[in-house]
């Protein structure tokens, strides 16, 4: 039987974008001039930190307080780059296409931006470019005033690389604590928590609540827009996953992580971690402090990550919704899940199936090589296997939080740890939209015999 692979286009250049990007992003970094001591780090480490960076996930093998302000300008175009990488590789894309857009990169655009096929595609980039930009440019101002207040000297540069990296979910901060001396300033992290809520919603909502919210124009017959099924889902569980959260880390670190803290301190301090779980990676608090029962609610929320189409990396809210309604699908249902008045459709079904059990088992096998490689470090007790645990879901949800052991990985550990960012951000990606086609399968020409099989 002969197969034809071939991968299809758009996907293929996407691929070859960020590859190009972690290239030049690690030519930049070997430059002494963006180090405070002139002295480069290892190879492995700029590589390292330029996949972190493009893959919007913020781990990183070496303190942030190497870099001077210059280092730090390169990391903010690179998790720029990284965060809109969609947006910019369509925009350069459509912009040197000679002809129309095909069906096949139509409904690729759809997945990432917008649910209608046949809204005006640049119309949507150029409103995802200025929503982004607009956010940034807000929440950089905010923060720089506020920084300022601190008394940080460099609080313009500082503010603006902050809200940058709290929209596109990476997670850098300029400070070898992260945020952990604005613990107690509910102000700075509050506008954090902010700017990560909106870049992980997605670029579909945003853009379905922008054309919900903006008054009718009644020269033009234009029906007013409505909440679509897929923006009612990704809101309710962003809300959903981030209050419940905020109440199981208060009460679960009240008299651990937090025992030093005032009532709303401990009650901002527990949002700001379930917000920052979502594929963001800033820390109010060192997440080697937190309780088992915190850690593995953390791993949870890290795997789920952020909704489709967004700065956010993971599994993603939907993906999990649609594996939620399927196990719970009520009796009243004839074939397929119901929910908001509203049949899910089998291809919805299929792809959240194929994306959750996909991920699940890449996330398995690179945790055993990751046992392999660092069974040394495990051994002599530099961390444990719990740990590393935390590392891989990091990782793969593009979160960017660790529990202090990502400097001591080995080198063979550090590039399972690259593969594991750059799948979470571009290899599910991969996944969902079925990249490989084949020629005809008898399977779709033949009808079996139907057969049931035990199951429980």
């Amino acid at each position: 039987m002969k197969f034809n692979f071939r991968l299809k286009s758009a996907t293929a250049y996407l691929f070859v974008y960020f590859f190009i990007l972690a290239t030049l992003g690690t030519l930049l970094l070997r430059f002494p001039i963006f180090y405070n001591s002139g002295k480069v780090v290892p190879f492995i480490d700029s590589l390292f930190t330029t996949v972190s960076a493009i893959c919007v996930t913020g781990l990183s093998t070496v303190d942030m307080s190497v870099y001077t302000d210059a280092g730090f300008f390169v990391i903010m175009l690179l998790i720029e780059a990284g965060g809109l990488g969609l947006v910019s590789f369509f925009t350069i894309y459509l912009m040197f296409a000679s002809k129309k857009i095909s069906l096949l990169n139509r409904n690729i655009i759809k997945d990432y931006f917008t649910e209608d096929s046949q809204i005006e595609v640049r119309q949507i980039i150029k409103l995802i470019v200025c929503l982004t930009f607009g956010f940034q440019l807000i929440g950089g101002t905010v923060l720089a005033i506020f920084l300022k207040a601190h008394g940080e000297e460099n609080f313009i540069f500082y503010g603006l690389f902050l809200a940058v990296s709290a929209f596109c979910n990476a997670g850098f901060a300029p400070y070898s604590d992260s945020l952990a001396q604005f613990a107690h300033s509910p102000e700075i992290y509050l506008v954090i928590a902010f700017l990560i809520i909106a870049g992980g919603l997605g670029f579909t909502v945003m853009t379905n609540i922008f054309f919900v919210l903006r008054k009718p124009n009644p020269t033009k017959k234009i029906k007013k827009s409505v909440l679509t099924l897929h923006s009612k889902i990704v809101i309710f569980m962003t809300f959903s996953l981030i209050f419940s959260g905020t109440l199981i880390f208060f009460f679960a670190e009240r008299k651990g992580a937090f025992s030093e803290m005032e009532f709303f301190e401990s009650l901002g301090n527990a949002f700001f971690q379930s917000v920052t779980l979502r594929t963001a990676g800033f820390e109010t608090v060192s997440q080697s402090a937190f309780s088992p029962v915190s850690v593995f609610v953390s791993n949870l929320f890290m795997l789920i990550g952020g909704s489709p189409g967004s700065m956010a990396g993971g599994i993603k809210t939907t993906t999990i919704f649609l594996i939620l309604c399927i196990a719970y699908k009520s009796t009243h249902d004839k074939d397929l899940p119901s929910v908001f008045h509203r049949d899910i459709s089998e291809d919805s079904i299929g792809k959240a199936v194929s994306v959750f059990v996909k991920a699940l088992c890449f996330l398995g096998i690179l945790y055993i090589f990751l046992l392999w490689s660092e069974s040394k470090s495990i051994s002599m007790g530099i961390f444990t296997e719990t740990d590393l645990l935390f590392e891989v879901c990091s990782a793969l949800g593009t979160v960017g939080l660790s529990r202090g052991l990502t400097p001591n990985l080995s080198i063979v550990g550090k590039i399972l740890v690259i593969v594991l960012m750059f799948a979470g951000r571009t290899g599910i990606t991969f996944i969902a939209l079925n990249k490989v086609s084949r020629g005809p399968d008898i399977n779709a020409l033949t009808d079996y015999p139907k057969e049931t099989v035990i199951l429980g």
